[in-house]
């Protein structure tokens, strides 16, 4: 049994990880660095300057938990007064807001349940390993799945993206033109970066989480001869 719920708790592990990263994408500041990086690739329809970057906030704002949602995308426009996005993009970004909401409500669940087992179980003899050999296996499972998954992203990002979106979005939903907002805003550049970002932040939290889980059997292994 203790086998099976060290699998269970590993299996957790990288989804978390990779849940907290786009948490800490999902922020003005990333969006900012992106937008006024020198090689960042131009709108070709001249959106620019203060205007890309304010449209571009607003998107990232609307999917954020605790925000009006996709009513900023609604009463967002262009510089020429025209409504930045269609109804297309608007139910697209409500499923992007959706499914993050979920995550991180799901991430924030689990993780008060690793903490509330591995409190209540340290007393135990047989169990009170349980929690950190998990995470220790998860975060090794971790580091092999990102040796798999780096060179994907490096390499064929193309294929990665659009197997990304057929697995969370239906159809052809997420698919824009060159000339949508959302295309003109984050371009395939902006999901580059985010990506390779994101698993850089992936592995160094499973690095973290696994010198923290040995750190902690070390501590309980002088318990194991205590009656």
């Amino acid at each position: 049994m203790t086998g099976i719920a060290v699998v269970l708790i590993a299996i957790t592990v990288t989804p978390i990880f990779v849940v907290n990263a786009f948490r800490i994408l999902s922020s003005d500041w990333f969006v900012r660095h992106e937008l006024g990086q020198d090689d960042f690739p131009p709108d070709r329809y001249g959106l620019q300057g203060a205007d890309r970057l304010a449209l571009a906030l607003t998107g990232l704002r609307s999917i954020q938990p605790g925000t009006e949602g996709i009513a900023l995308l609604e009463r967002a426009t262009l510089p020429d007064g025209s409504p930045a996005f269609d109804s297309r993009e608007l139910r697209h970004m409500a499923d992007v807001r959706r499914l993050l909401g979920e995550a991180l409500r799901l991430q924030l669940i689990v993780v008060s349940i690793l903490l509330a087992l591995g409190i209540a179980l340290r007393r135990s003899s047989r169990w009170r390993t349980v929690v950190p050999r998990g995470l220790q296996v998860g975060a090794f499972v971790t580091f092999g799945i990102a040796l798999l998954a780096v060179p994907i992203i490096l390499l064929g990002f193309d294929d990665f993206f659009v197997q990304f979106h057929s697995v969370f979005f239906d159809g052809d939903s997420w698919r824009f033109s060159t000339t949508d907002t959302l295309l003109r805003l984050y371009p395939e550049a902006f999901w580059q970066d985010t990506s390779q970002l994101a698993a850089v932040i992936v592995v160094v939290q499973a690095v973290v989480v696994s010198v923290a889980a040995t750190w902690w059997l070390r501590r309980l292994r002088p318990e194991r001869s205590l009656p």
